[in-house]
């Protein structure tokens, strides 16, 4: 085990470079995701006044579907302290620059990066998001083409696989690495490819197309996409090596941890309380999760299972301390 999560995290940044401009063939014409967006979305809110408040949202897929997510509890925010609060569009990379050049004031990333940066900047988780249905926590998908020849993990040998970001994708990439390094079977050397896609709905549908084999998602993906009619149902697709739970999604990996919301350590305490009181006090019928696909916050959950992981994959923050 330990040999090969050496091998296959040892030579990332090497591997990373060869495959900077080699991503699946996308099939979804989306926005690029900007570095950042300072402007995203201004809040218009009769009676906010003041400096606006910068909340940085990772965006998973695109900033047209940030926007579509977060506009309303951006708007929520601002009604609910008296200030304006402005949408900060931010990308794999920028999410952590933005935090270390202190742009933003609060944050909300995937746990794998939010954690990572909890590491590297001392942010203080205030909440976790819940989802209808799942609560707290999420898991990873290795999924197949329905017809593909691919029945289990263990026809993934030789196979072309596509994840999101390797580094800073949570269900996108890092669960599934680790559950296949797991069970004997690193991408990085066993796939004949294994490449980075930003878009999960571009994932999915190059797996569908054939430009892929496999590729990673995360748990509601495929019935968000089901939604929007980009594909017709869940049976077009093979999800590998399901677990027997009573979870309510199927699902590859362990559970995990939902996304957090954070503040920086250098955000006025006054204004972190507010926040953190005004994310407690949404009701799960409130009109502005409905976008969000969430139904609530509670208080921030224990995220030490992702510090395990990211020591023993090598990940960006491996080697730096968790100050909580």
């Amino acid at each position: 085990m330990s040999k090969q999560l050496s091998f296959g995290f040892g030579g990332l940044a090497a591997l990373a470079l060869l495959i900077a401009g080699c991503t699946a063939t996308p099939v979804v014409e989306e926005p690029t995701t900007p570095e950042s967006s300072n402007a995203a979305t201004a809040t218009a809110t009769e009676g906010v006044t003041g400096e606006p408040v910068k909340f940085g949202v990772l965006a998973i897929d695109s900033a047209v579907s940030v926007n579509e997510r977060y506009g309303p509890l951006i708007d929520y925010l601002s009604g609910a302290v008296g200030r304006p609060f402005e949408l900060v569009i931010l990308s794999q990379e920028s999410q952590f620059t933005q935090v270390a050049q202190g742009k933003v004031d609060f944050t909300t990333n995937n746990p794998l990066a939010a954690v990572q940066i909890r590491r590297l900047h001392d942010i203080e988780f205030l909440v976790t998001h819940t989802r209808p249905n799942t609560g707290s926590e999420f898991s990873g998908l290795i999924v197949a083409d329905r017809d593909s020849d691919i029945k289990g993990i263990e026809d993934l040998r030789g196979k072309r696989g596509v994840c999101v970001a390797f580094q800073t994708a949570a269900a996108g990439c890092a669960f599934q690495i680790y559950h296949l390094l797991q069970k004997g079977i690193d991408p990085f050397t066993d796939f004949s490819s294994f490449v980075e896609n930003k878009s999960q709905d571009n994932i999915v549908l190059a797996v569908l197309n054939g430009s892929v084999d496999v590729g990673f998602i995360r748990t509601g993906q495929l019935e968000k996409m089901v939604d929007k009619g980009l594909i017709r149902s869940l049976d077009e697709v093979r999800i590998l090596d399901p677990q027997s739970d009573d979870f309510f999604y199927p699902h590859t990996t362990d559970l995990y941890p939902e996304w957090p919301v954070s503040a920086l350590t250098d955000t006025d305490p006054d204004l972190v309380e507010q926040v953190r009181a005004a994310l407690l006090a949404l009701p799960p019928d409130h009109p502005n999760l409905r976008a969000l696909r969430a139904d609530g916050f509670v208080d921030a959950v224990d995220y030490s299972k992702l510090d395990a992981l990211i020591e023993a994959l090598k990940l960006k923050s491996w080697d730096a301390v968790d100050p909580s």
